[in-house]
């Protein structure tokens, strides 16, 4: 009996090793797979709250930019005022990057952008501030000035989202009978040299830039007497005395002739007000575009009805009395000091 306990201790001991081996190997296991993903023990509670604020959080976000697109559109009036601001550009974009020589003449040349748009601001504004005898007599004595101002000119028309000058060519274009055309401040003639073979066009502008044009004040036409069917003025009522202009149109213009005015929708205060002071004059209103936001197109008849102008300028009169008396029919173009 004394011999038997031994054997069975050693046998227990034996079992306690390969049970404890076992475990360690389980462990192990448990080990490699807790490092490949790690439970996190945190109250359901606490889970629960931060799911519910983070929710919270992602609609908050969503609602703000939802309010945004909604409540916070494009300006318009910016971009209105954009179309007389010069653009910078896009020459300095290509090139290679590396090369110091081209560096530098990229930056002259955005130097050399940015003094003639300073420049454009300043003549495109004296333009519309000034009387058109004044500027007349300006480019006269220097008329590179004008040259610098219609350089300014076609590279903002370039920008646009719409020239109203081509609307206005298209619609000549359907105009079956040859009519007499005076394109009034023409800048480059592209009215004429659109539509010589069709009209017999007239171009009119300070300077003459080129042979299609006649320099003169646009408030004093070398055109006799209802010697014209139809008058255009695409963006040129620019002078204080622009209602000179209207005058003068009407002069030249033949009975039940056409004038045809197409304008930067900022400039007019009130539609309404703008076309009694043209139908007083002896005009009456034809048809009107008003449903691009940029511009605004009017086309009006000259017209002998003397009831009819009686009454217009009847009400031409009242509305000025309603309205500010100090408000211009047509606002200028003015720039921010800078």
């Amino acid at each position: 009996m004394k011999n038997k306990a031994p054997v069975k201790k050693d046998k227990i001991v034996e079992k306690k090793k390969t049970n404890f081996k076992k475990n360690i190997s389980k462990l192990q296991v448990v080990k490699s797979q807790n490092n490949t993903k790690k439970p996190v023990v945190t109250n359901n509670n606490n889970n629960n709250n931060k799911k519910q604020t983070q929710e919270k959080d992602n609609n908050k976000n969503y609602k703000t930019k939802t309010i945004e697109s909604i409540e916070t559109p494009k300006n318009e009036d910016s971009e209105k005022y954009n179309l007389w601001n010069p653009k910078p550009s896009d020459s300095n974009k290509s090139g290679s990057v590396g090369n110091d020589k081209a560096k530098l003449s990229n930056l002259q040349e955005e130097m050399d952008n940015q003094l003639k748009g300073s420049r454009f601001r300043w003549l495109n504004e004296r333009l519309y501030v000034s009387d058109s005898k004044e500027m007349f007599k300006e480019f006269k004595e220097d008329p590179s000035l004008f040259d610098q101002y219609h350089s300014g000119f076609k590279s903002q028309v370039e920008h646009w989202p719409l020239n109203p000058l081509d609307l206005i060519i298209e619609d000549l274009k359907k105009i079956k009978e040859k009519k007499k055309i005076a394109d009034l401040g023409c800048g480059e003639a592209k009215l004429a040299e659109n539509l010589s073979k069709k009209h017999n066009v007239q171009s009119f502008d300070l300077i003459a830039v080129n042979d299609k044009v006649t320099a003169c004040d646009i408030a004093n036409l070398p055109l006799k007497n209802e010697s014209i069917d139809i008058c255009v003025f695409c963006l040129s009522l620019m002078g204080t005395n622009f209602l000179e202009f209207i005058k003068e149109a009407h002069r030249v213009l033949v009975q039940d002739g056409i004038l045809k005015i197409a304008e930067i929708e900022s400039r007019i205060t009130d539609s309404g007000l703008f076309i009694l002071e043209i139908c007083k004059m002896g005009f009456e209103l034809i048809r009107k575009n008003d449903k691009n936001q940029y511009f605004h197109l009017f086309e009006f008849k000259k017209t002998k009805d003397t009831k009819k102008l009686k009454l217009l300028q009847q009400a031409a009169a009242k509305n000025k009395k309603n309205k500010n008396s100090k408000e211009p029919v047509l606002k200028p173009c003015l720039y921010k000091k800078r």
